[in-house]
C-alpha cells in the first residue's frame, strides 16, 4: 500500500484542535505546524508503492521496485528484523519509478525492507523470504570470526560460482550445466557483474571453452568464446579481457603444448600477446611434467599501475613478470629460466599456483616445494638491482593440509593473510605471527577454485 506523510493544515482552527493535531502530526513522523518535508524518514508527502520478488536465477537476491508521486531518489533499507540495519546505495537517476538489488542474502531467512526517499519519506516496512540453498552444497563449518569479507569462488566438483559471507553461509550461487570446469570467478571491475572461466583445465583442454558474464542478479547471461582456456584471466582496466590458453608449438621440429596470453575484445576477437617461447626454450628450460605440457602455466595476475602481466608456471616452477604489449620478460623467479636467485637459506617452490606481489614482496602459494603431503605459503623480497629473492615469512596449516592443484594467498590491509589452500576445502586467514583467527572448511564435495576477496555487493 501507499504511505502519505501529513502534517495539520488550516488557518482557523481553534487552540486545543491545534494541539491536538500537532501531536497527531508528530506520531506520524512531521514536524509540527510544519507543512511536509524534513530529513528524518516520513517528512515529505510523497506516496510510494514498493514490492519485492525474488530473483528467479538466483534464490538469494531480491528486487526491490517502487514508484513514486513525485520524481526523485531513494535507497533501501533492510535487515533480519523490522530495525532493518543494512542500505543499499541510493538511486543515481532522479525519477519515479525505481529499482535496487538487495544482495549478500542468506538462504532461507525472513528480510524486513522499506524504501527511504531522498526527500525522506520512508515506505511502510514489508518481508520478504530467500529461497532454499541449492541440493548438493557441501557442508560449511566455521571456526572463528577474524574475516570481514566476501569470498568468491567456485565449488569444483558441482561446476557452481559462490559467494561465502565470512560465516560461511552461501549468499550468492550459480550452478554452470556447460560440463567444464569452473577455475576462476571475479566480480566485475564496474561491480555490476560475476565473470568465470568455463574451461578444460585437466587432460586435454576444450576449443569450446569460454569466458561467462552473469549480472547480479543471475537473469542476464552472456558469454565470449575463448578456445583453449587454461586456469587463469584478468579482466583490463580498458574492458578487455586477458587470459591464458593452450596452445599447440614445434620447437625443434617437435609438437609441444605450450602456454600464451591472449587478450579478448568485447566482439570476442581473441589476439595471443605473448607466447611462452618469446622467453623459454623448451630445450634448454626443460619441464619436470612433460606429459601433461611443457609450461603448463596456471595463473595470470595484472598491474595496472605498471601495466604488467604475471606468468606463473607450474611446469617450469616459474613465474614471469610481463611487460603488456611486450614480447619479453622483464625478470623470472623459480626453478627454471630464472633471471633473479633465491637468496642463501630461503626455501624454494615448486609446483607453485597463484601469487601476489605487493611492491618488492612476493606471496607464493608453493604445492609441492616441502617434498612431502603439505603446501605452503612463501613471501619474498624482492631486490632487483641485486638479482635475489630473499624469504622472509612462510607460513603452514595446522594441521597440515595438501594442495596438489590450484590455491591462493592474499595479503590484506593491516598485515594478515587470506590463504585459499583450495583443492583441500580450506579457507583461513592468518596474522603476521602465523595466528589463526578464521577458518572455513567445506567437507566432502567441496573443494574449491581460486579465491577473490571483497567488501560490499555495492
Amino acid at each position: 500500500m501507499g504511505i502519505r506523510t501529513w502534517a495539520p493544515r488550516g488557518a482557523r482552527r481553534s487552540s486545543s484542535f491545534a494541539t491536538f493535531a500537532c501531536i497527531l502530526s508528530c506520531l506520524f513522523a512531521a514536524a509540527c505546524g510544519d507543512d511536509g518535508g524534513d530529513d528524518e524518514p516520513g517528512g515529505d508527502s510523497t506516496d510510494i508503492e514498493v514490492n519485492a520478488e525474488i530473483s528467479p536465477a538466483i534464490s538469494t537476491v531480491a528486487t526491490v521496485t517502487w514508484t513514486t508521486s513525485e520524481a526523485g531518489t531513494g535507497h533501501v533499507e533492510y535487515g533480519t528484523t523490522t530495525a532493518l540495519g543494512s542500505t543499499t546505495p541510493t538511486t543515481q537517476t532522479s525519477g519515479t519509478e525505481h529499482s535496487q538489488l538487495l544482495l549478500g542474502l542468506t538462504t532461507d531467512t525472513l528480510y524486513y525492507y522499506r524504501v527511504v526517499t531522498a526527500s525522506g519519506a520512508a515506505s511502510e516496512v514489508k518481508s520478504i523470504r530467500t529461497g532454499y540453498p541449492p541440493v548438493g552444497v557441501p557442508q560449511i563449518e566455521v571456526e572463528g570470526d577474524g574475516h570481514d569479507q566476501f569470498v568468491l569462488t567456485t565449488f569444483l566438483a558441482s561446476g557452481a560460482v559462490i559467494v561465502l559471507n565470512p560465516e560461511g553461509k552461501i549468499v550468492w550461487y550459480m550452478k554452470d550445466d556447460s560440463g567444464m570446469q569452473l577455475v576462476r570467478a571475479r566480480l566485475s571491475l564496474d561491480g555490476k557483474s560475476i565473470l568465470y572461466n568455463a574451461a578444460r583445465v585437466s587432460g586435454e583442454p576444450s576449443p569450446d571453452s569460454k569466458i561467462v558474464r552473469v549480472s547480479l542478479d543471475g537473469t542476464q547471461k552472456s558469454s565470449i568464446a575463448v578456445p583453449y582456456l587454461a586456469h587463469d584471466f584478468v579482466e583490463l582496466p580498458d574492458g578487455k579481457l586477458a587470459a591464458i590458453v593452450v596452445e599447440q608449438d614445434t620447437a625443434g621440429g617437435t609438437e609441444l603444448k605450450s602456454n600464451a596470453i591472449v587478450e579478448i575484445t568485447a566482439d570476442g576477437t581473441v589476439t595471443e600477446v605473448w607466447s611462452a617461447l618469446d622467453c623459454f626454450d623448451p630445450d634448454v628450460n626443460m619441464s619436470d611434467e612433460p606429459e601433461q605440457g611443457w609450461t603448463l602455466a596456471n595463473a595470470l595476475d595484472f598491474d595496472p599501475t605498471d601495466n604488467v602481466y604475471y606468468f606463473g608456471s607450474r611446469g617450469l616452477s616459474n613465474i614471469s613478470r610481463i611487460p603488456r604489449g611486450m614480447r619479453s620478460c622483464d625478470w623470472v623467479l623459480g626453478a627454471t629460466g630464472n633471471t633473479l636467485e633465491f637468496a642463501a637459506g630461503s626455501a624454494t617452490f615448486l609446483h607453485q599456483h597463484q601469487f601476489e606481489l605487493n611492491g618488492n614482496r612476493l606471496l607464493v602459494h608453493d604445492n609441492d616445494g616441502t617434498m612431502g603431503d603439505a603446501s605452503r605459503i612463501l613471501e619474498y623480497e624482492l631486490d632487483l638491482t641485486a638479482g635475489t629473492a630473499t624469504e622472509v615469512w612462510s607460513f603452514a596449516s595446522t594441521p597440515p593440509v595438501y594442495t596438489p592443484v590450484l590455491g591462493e594467498p592474499i595479503r590484506l590491509e593491516g598485515g594478515d593473510t587470506f590463504i585459499d589452500w583450495s583443492y583441500a576445502g580450506q579457507l583461513e586467514r592468518v596474522t603476521p605471527e602465523g595466528e589463526t583467527t578464521w577458518k572455513l572448511n567445506a567437507k566432502a564435495g567441496g573443494a574449491l577454485g581460486y579465491a577473490t576477496l571483497f567488501s560490499s555487493f555495492y
